[in-house]
């Protein structure tokens, strides 16, 4: 079984973009990133054309990046790779999935924002 990496780094363009996001709503990288990868996986296009050019941003520990449901987040994950037939690569899969959702959290100004977002199907 391929095992899960206890670190995982992000682009740098995301690092920014989750400074930008902290000050705006307080919420800290690790949170936000959780909400990234959800509304990423949510969406039925996956990854669609998502490329991270680099992973010269911020480094997470998987427990950091996580919390209390990385078992959860291991899962999706994993589902997520089988299901889109791609290969094991867990921390480029984790930054595209960021990426992907801080496009789709591009017009978050404010806590209710971040909010507003668990409520829209």
């Amino acid at each position: 079984m391929n095992v899960f990496p206890q670190k995982f780094r992000i682009s740098a363009s995301s690092t920014a973009k989750l400074k930008f996001l902290k000050s705006k709503t307080g919420l800290t990288p690790n949170i936000l990133s959780r909400f990234a990868i959800v509304l990423a996986l949510a969406d039925d296009s996956g990854l669609g054309n998502a490329s991270v050019s680099d992973l010269d941003g911020q480094e997470f520990n998987a427990p950091t990046l996580f919390g209390e449901h990385l078992d959860i987040y291991e899962a999706l994950l994993r589902q997520f790779t089988h299901q889109n037939a791609l290969d094991w690569d867990p921390v480029r899969h984790v930054a595209s999935l960021i990426e992907v959702g801080l496009h789709k959290m591009g017009h978050v100004r404010s806590l209710k924002d971040v909010a507003l977002l668990t409520t829209k199907r």
